[in-house]
């Protein structure tokens, strides 16, 4: 007879759901790394000013432990700059993965292929949509589907915590397996006389 130890081991269908970890460098490597990209990708800052959210996502990349990240906090910090050209840069030097980040609102029917990861700026902006008649969360699917598939959730939000119970208590339990960063502060942009 087979022991269950066995089935553990054998029996793929049965393994637990849990995402990649990643370990992607030391932690003076990947800092170097993030201020070079963030300079490079980032045009709309007056002058780089490195917050104290950058260190705990730069902690982040040195062991992901096994978890997904959210950007949360106020406009102009580089949230976004972050989520959409900074990690995926890091990503792409350290391990030639390829992350791809969609907007929120322009969110549809998750592309189901091996890519890793689900990459979702600006959580909060979406709408609901309709496909043939039926009224379909694309933000929710997709935050279900990379649970279900073991892909890592990569997340931006200008959402404070609070704002985010509009979300159902499924999404918001798969939310919580994320290191989530806060960033404050004043907007690093150059501020524009209109």
């Amino acid at each position: 007879m087979r022991t269950i130890e066995d089935t553990f081991k054998n029996a793929e269908y049965l393994q637990p759901k849990v995402y990649n970890r990643y370990k992607l460098g030391t932690r003076e490597e990947l800092k170097e790394m993030f201020v070079k990209a963030f300079k490079y990708y980032d045009k709309t800052i007056v002058e780089y000013k490195h917050l104290p959210a950058y260190d705990e996502i730069i902690d982040w990349m040195v062991d992901t432990k096994r978890k997904g990240l959210i950007l949360m906090g106020e406009c102009g910090l580089g949230k976004s700059t972050i989520l959409k050209y900074v990690i995926p840069a890091i990503f792409h030097t350290t391990r030639s993965k390829v992350l791809n980040c969609i907007p929120a609102k322009e969110l549809g029917p998750i592309d189901r292929n091996e890519k890793p990861f689900i990459v979702i700026d600006d959580l909060g902006t979406e709408s609901i949509k309709n496909d043939f008649g039926t009224r379909v969360d694309y933000v929710a699917d997709a935050i279900s589907y990379a649970e279900d598939s073991s892909k890592t959730l990569l997340i931006s939000t200008n959402l404070t915590p609070k704002a985010l119970v509009k979300y159902d208590e499924r999404i918001l339990d798969r939310l919580r397996r994320c290191k989530v960063v806060k960033f404050e502060g004043e907007s690093l942009r150059a501020k524009q006389t209109l």
